[in-house]
């Protein structure tokens, strides 16, 4: 079965949360320390998201999904969770507060309920693809190496999810009936394109000061997450010869 490939892939990638304390205040240039917190607090609150597509994989009647693809999504969401508690612990690190609401948030939860579940997963493959480029700008720009450790860590993981979203795509075009199989690939990179600029422009709007200040260009976000999202060739027919399987063995790493 397609999920069972990644469900071993979810199951061995399992930890604890690991991320840094109460030492961070002093790695991080003061002058940053509250943009970062405020920054960081709204990818938090994302991080966060998915608990109703968690709740209904289990019984979504998607001819796509078998056991093993149910309980990845559950294990993929479950990640994110995980993300949303060490960026929670930045936060408080900082000298943050953590948030309840932000519009953005709000905005990506309604395009999530949109039309289903192709949507929901979606939306959160291009919040990976816009994740992977912040946090490794910002691992790279803010001087603390116990901060990038744990940033990159996260990026790394996101860059596994945006596989496992890759590969969920295809599947989801091979059980499409040939006759409409280029119409529902047409429907769904439009889509994609759609959220990806909504998404990149969210980034640079509401980050971009504070991604300037850690010496990240927006032309250079730019292309960095187009990259991260091309070189998966999303959509595309070339990816239909087989099943693609999980690059990653673990991730936990810097």
């Amino acid at each position: 079965m397609f999920g069972t490939a990644w469900l071993n892939y979810f199951e061995g990638n399992v930890r604890v949360d690991v991320a840094p304390g109460a030492t961070l205040a002093a790695e991080v240039p003061r002058q940053l320390q509250g943009a970062l917190a405020v920054s960081l607090g709204r990818f938090q609150l994302g991080e966060s998201a998915g608990g109703q597509l968690h709740q209904d994989i289990a019984t979504a009647r998607d001819q796509e999904l078998d056991p093993a693809l149910r309980r990845s999504v559950q294990l993929y969401i479950e990640e994110e969770w995980r993300h949303s508690r060490e960026l929670a612990t930045i936060v408080r690190a900082l000298g943050g507060e953590l948030q309840s609401a932000h519009w953005t948030n709000g905005a990506f939860t309604a395009c999530r309920r949109l039309l289903g579940l192709k949507t929901k997963m979606m939306t959160l493959a291009i919040a990976e693809v816009i994740g992977i480029v912040y946090y490794r700008a910002l691992a790279s720009g803010v001087g603390s190496a116990a901060l990038a450790t744990s940033l990159r860590r996260i990026a790394n993981e996101e860059s596994a999810h945006l596989d496992f979203q890759a590969a969920f795509f295809d599947h989801v075009l091979r059980c499409t009936p040939r006759a409409l199989r280029g119409a529902h690939r047409w429907l769904l990179r439009g889509a994609m394109c759609a959220i990806f600029a909504a998404a990149l422009t969210v980034l640079l709007l509401d980050h971009g000061r504070l991604l300037r200040r850690a010496g990240a260009k927006a032309i250079t976000l730019s292309r960095a997450a187009w990259r991260e999202l091309s070189s998966r060739h999303f959509l595309e027919t070339r990816r239909l010869a087989k099943p693609a399987k999980p690059r990653y063995a673990f991730t936990h790493g810097p």
